[in-house]
């Protein structure tokens, strides 16, 4: 069930039903592409394109930026935010030498009328066909597989009825540094540029790094990177200063130096840097070159120079695209998923989990968000994209996080890297965010072993394992509750924009309650199995307020069963402190201010109910059977729309200063009465557990951009946004902070675990669906625990609903839906489920 890497489909073969088409592009046929054929997208259609270190965002124009380990601090070309025009960025120009005809091989910035255009936006890549002058060119931007270089791949074809003599133009301008730069003029007096005829390359560095150092202060530190840009081809001139390569009042459209015959470079340190580089080809009728341009960035000179002595070179160039292509072919083929929708499969199987790694976890970035930083809470939700095709890189992450993480169990709500400079906020989730994915990774893998990792306090040097970490932060939220039993909710919890509510420390969460109470019942669970099975000495002990703890074996038992005992009876009084005092007769309501006042309360006139206080009741079995009923009844009847579930209902119409800054968004935005994508996703999972196909059908429906009127959405078809505008906004239906969004690694296993209903836990692998009503079959490849599973879902139309469902492994009826852990890896094995 390995998906082939994606091919351009053949002319006049019809492309399959999974590809549904919109004024603007479709689907390629492989679904491992979305070509553009109209270049005026409502909004920037975007890709978002990095490997571990460096990586690079391209719209369907050609506009977008690069940069190096973090897409903020350390940001190479500069391109400004502007939606209306999309024209900044990197540009290839082309001149004809004999008429003086220019344009560009992607829409920015001279937007020419070509007569064939084509953007296609891959896993790894983006590729613009276009022809215009009898010149067809295809010109594919990408960044290496594994180094710090982004490379260029352009074929030129002469497909007019004469001879051609081209002038192609690489530019782009420096950034260097901190983006974006307020002070353009201030900024550019510290970066030096200088060409290097050899190498046929341009170098920048920047003499100033606007990031604070302990060491030498503020502006007093160099950028710690080098960067270049190259050619493959004889260079026939470059430029350095962009005054020069405009001309005076000149513009994008049309560069004065693109006119000139003969180029006056200046380079150093005086000069608005940039980087120009000019060369020349003749092209015969029909006849076709390829040529390259590489960006390569490195700590050193000498590195950049490694750099392109390895990759500037055509063959390599391709070679170097192919690897990329593998690679994420590779990477994602080992969960596939096939159901009766082939766009939800497009974004299930590929365009979902490419986007939470490529955007979220390696570049951090988006069009509409440039972070560069980790969140604390964000990054370790995104890394559970891993557990199913590589879970050690989830364990790294749980290492990572733990390491920003203070001895009393509070954490930095986001941290930059580079800097490690972070931000310590009183939002009370975030360090709760750690144990949710350790138990996670537990589950998935089995594996006790990442309880003894090490990791440092961010005050206090000394190495503790895991577990301690996962525990204070588990005694803080504790710590922190209310005499009515709930805890407090502090500046906010997973929702930010409650960012006043607990300011006093006495405003509680009702959705944090929950959130806890499944956690709670989740690792007693797992020092229970501890407590039975041990782990020899990878098992460490608990350690308590002070000192280190140290792996003790056996010994470690003892003290787990104990922790079991001690986290099921706090989830016992948890959950009946939340059944006592915070339902609303209809509805759990959200929280209380510090004043005692309701949040997501029938008393309330707007904000009158929250989505989350009611998902994660049922999610977490917080709600007995009948208001588990009653919640999401009220779910359907407030807020289900047709573009999703709304976070909240009615909106905030004016802002209030006790409540935070979710009421300051214009009424339908964001969290205030809009769809917001993350917990949309949480409320298909909790619509599933409630056995509730059409619900499920409902909120699938909603959420799958792909299906939306391009007009009405303007957002990107292929991947999910970070919200919709909601029913009181004028734009009710509009996407919006695409890419840049959690729910991207969160569909794919909301789909898996509740919608499929295959979910790893510690003694087996649970088959529990929920298929959406009108679906008669789903099937999934998945691995667990060193085994392959090809698990086939079906239902006649006369069974659709009703259950129980038998479970066959490998022909074998099993007595209960949970498949037993497998005694040997790499076996394959075969589920069949069906209704009784």
């Amino acid at each position: 069930m390995t998906t082939a890497v994606s091919s351009t489909p053949k002319p006049g073969v019809p492309e399959p039903e999974s590809s549904t088409p919109n004024p603007y592009g479709r689907f390629s046929a492989d679904g491992l592409e979305y070509c553009i054929t109209n270049p005026h997208t409502p909004r920037p259609w975007t890709n978002v394109i990095a490997n571990p270190r460096v990586g690079l965002t391209v719209s369907q124009s050609g506009s977008g930026f690069s940069w190096i380990d973090n897409s903020q601090l350390a940001v190479i070309t500069r391109w400004q935010q502007d939606f209306a025009t999309d024209s900044s960025g990197k540009f290839l120009y082309v001149r004809d030498a004999d008429t003086g005809e220019i344009w560009s091989l992607a829409p920015a910035p001279t937007w020419p009328a070509y007569d064939r255009y084509e953007c296609r936006h891959g896993l790894g890549y983006t590729t613009f066909t276009t022809e215009f002058a009898g010149i067809r060119a295809v010109w594919t931007l990408f960044c290496d597989a594994a180094e710090t270089i982004e490379l260029w791949h352009v074929r030129l074809e002469n497909v007019s009825d004469r001879p051609r003599r081209l002038e192609l133009c690489a530019f782009l301008e420096w950034n260097c540094g901190v983006q974006p730069s307020p002070r353009r003029e201030f900024h550019k007096l510290f970066i030096e540029t200088e060409f290097d005829i050899q190498r046929r390359a341009i170098l920048a560095r920047n003499h100033m790094w606007e990031v604070p150092s302990s060491r030498f202060g503020h502006w007093n530190r160099d950028f710690p990177y080098v960067s270049a840009l190259a050619c493959t081809e004889p260079v026939l001139g470059v430029q350095g200063d962009k005054a020069a390569f405009l001309g005076r009042g000149g513009d994008f459209r049309a560069p004065a130096a693109l006119t000139q015959e003969r180029w006056q470079p200046r380079f150093g340190r005086h000069e608005d840097p940039i980087a120009a580089l000019r060369c020349a080809l003749e092209l015969r009728r029909g006849e076709s070159r390829a040529l390259g341009f590489a960006l390569a960035v490195a700590e050193s000179r000498e590195n950049v120079y490694a750099l392109l002595d390895r990759f500037l070179r055509v063959a390599q160039i391709e070679e170097s695209l192919a690897g990329v292509r593998a690679m994420w072919r590779s990477l994602l083929a080992e969960q596939r998923i096939s159901t009766p929708d082939g766009t939800l499969d497009c974004l299930l199987n590929d365009w979902l989990r490419y986007q939470a790694i490529s955007a979220r976890l390696w570049g951090r970035a988006g069009y509409y968000q440039q972070s560069g930083a980790y969140g604390f809470r964000d990054q370790l939700q995104d890394s559970q994209v891993w557990l199913t095709v590589d879970p050690p890189r989830c364990r790294r992450q749980l290492n990572l996080h733990a390491r920003h993480q203070f001895k009393d169990g509070s954490v930095y709500h986001w941290w930059h890297p580079l800097s490690e400079q972070g931000h310590i906020t009183s939002m009370s989730d975030d360090l709760l965010w750690l144990a949710f994915v350790a138990a996670s990774y537990i589950n998935e893998t089995g594996d006790f072993s990442v309880l003894a990792d090490r990791a440092t306090y961010l005050d206090d040097a000394d190495e503790y394992p895991l577990v301690d970490h996962v525990l204070r932060a588990f005694e803080r939220v504790i710590g922190r509750t209310s005499p009515r039993g709930l805890p407090y909710i502090g500046g906010g919890d997973w929702n930010d924009g409650l960012s006043a509510v607990g300011l006093q420390e006495r405003g509680e969460s009702v959705w944090l309650a929950h959130f806890l109470a499944g956690l709670l019942g989740d690792w007693s669970d797992i020092f229970s199995h501890v407590a039975a099975h041990g782990n020899g000495d990878a098992t460490p002990r608990i350690g308590g307020a002070h000192g280190p703890t140290a792996c003790l074996g056996a010994e470690f038992a003892s003290r787990a069963q104990a922790l079991a005992i001690q986290f099921a009876e706090r989830r016992a009084a948890l959950v009946a402190a939340i059944n006592e005092h915070a339902w609303d007769g209809e509805w759990y309501y959200r929280a209380t201010k510090d004043d005692g006042a309701k949040l997501g309360s029938r008393e309330n006139r707007e904000g009158r109910i929250y989505l989350n206080a009611q998902t994660w009741a049922v999610l977490n079995d917080v709600a007995p059977p009948a208001r588990a009923a009653q919640c999401m009844a009220a779910v359907k009847r407030y807020l289900v729309s047709e573009v999703g579930a709304l976070l909240l209902t009615p909106a905030y119409s004016m802002p209030d200063e006790t409540i935070g800054y979710i009421t300051r968004y214009a009424p339908g935005l964001r969290e205030n009465g809009g769809v917001y994508t993350h917990a949309a996703t949480w409320a298909i999972a909790a619509a599933a557990k409630m056995k509730d196909r059409e619900l499920v059908a409902r909120l699938l429906g909603a959420i799958n951009p792909a299906t939306k009127d391009a007009e009405r959405y303007w957002a990107e078809p292929y991947v999910l946004p970070g919200n919709v505008d909601g029913p009181v906004s004028p734009y009710f239906g509009r996407g919006g902070w695409t890419w840049y969004t959690g729910s991207a690694a969160w569909l794919p296993r909301v789909f898996t675990h509740w919608v499929l209903g295959v979910r790893p836990e510690l003694g087996g692998l649970r088959i529990d669906p929920c298929l959406p009503a009108g679906w008669r079959q789903a099937r999934l490849l998945r691995p667990w625990r060193g085994c392959t599973y090809e698990i086939h879902i079906e239902q006649t139309a006369r069974d659709a609903g009703r259950e129980p469902f038998e479970l066959f492994l490998d022909g074998v009826r099993l007595p209960t839906n949970l498949v037993p852990v497998p005694a040997a890896v790499g076996e394959r094995h075969e589920i069949r489920v069906r209704a009784t």
